[in-house]
């Protein structure tokens, strides 16, 4: 496994309207569970994954024909009672299957917690791919998440360090942005770049919060 394209939120919303929403939007862009390769899912059944606990991962017998929701529904129902979830969805592109590895890691006091998707970097952007058509979907993905799940915020980056543990841990530095970014209103600090329209791509979503755009292409900003 090479590097990874990461995309990260910090929210407070409960695992199971996390894992609904997330699953609604990637498939929206074509990303499904259990159709173009083999889906696995995983949870931590007696505390989050750092309790080191019982874990359990299940990987299907044998695809699906068509996209099949109500069976993901049924698997995000079930799970959703544990803890630290993952689900694993794939998507043809550029020629090749790739995975997209979805994941839920709660804080120590287990009401925020740092939501993840990993893809593979090398996939994603092999010699005979189309960066502009790829970005772009990234992208999307990452304002429709940041839409829906509502984070306190949320980046994308290649490989980076995880965000804090809850709130008021946060500060923004100009140096810990990804290529896309996404801030709630109540972040400190947001201030500081309300005048940067020249530096970046800065839009206002509804009165809820800002996504700060530092490029074009994903991993040129990183």
């Amino acid at each position: 496994m090479g590097e990874k394209y990461q995309l990260l939120f910090l929210s407070s919303l409960d695992n199971r309207n996390i894992l609904v929403n997330a699953s609604n939007v990637l498939s929206k862009f074509g990303w499904y569970y259990n159709r173009f390769s083999l889906g696995k899912h995983s949870f931590w059944s007696d505390g989050p994954v750092w309790n080191f606990g019982n874990s359990k991962e299940v990987t299907e017998q044998e695809t699906e024909k068509s996209e099949n929701m109500y069976k993901l529904m049924e698997i995000i129902e079930y799970i959703s009672q544990f803890y630290s979830q993952s689900i694993t969805y794939h998507k043809p592109v550029s020629g090749r299957v790739t995975q997209a590895i979805f994941s839920i890691v709660e804080s120590a006091n287990l009401q925020w917690k740092e939501i993840r998707i990993s893809f593979e970097l090398n996939d994603l952007l092999i010699p005979n791919g189309n960066r502009d058509i790829i970005s772009k979907e990234i992208k999307e993905i990452f304002i429709d998440l940041s839409t829906c799940l509502r984070p306190f915020y949320g980046k994308s980056a290649i490989e980076t360090k995880g965000l804090v543990d809850e709130p008021k841990q946060l500060i923004i530095l100009e140096s810990d942005l990804g290529d896309f970014n996404y801030f709630s209103f109540e972040c400190p600090g947001l201030t500081q770049f309300s005048n940067n329209t020249e530096k970046y791509e800065i839009n206002d979503f509804e009165n809820v919060g800002r996504f700060i755009f530092t490029c074009k292409h994903i991993g040129e900003y990183t």
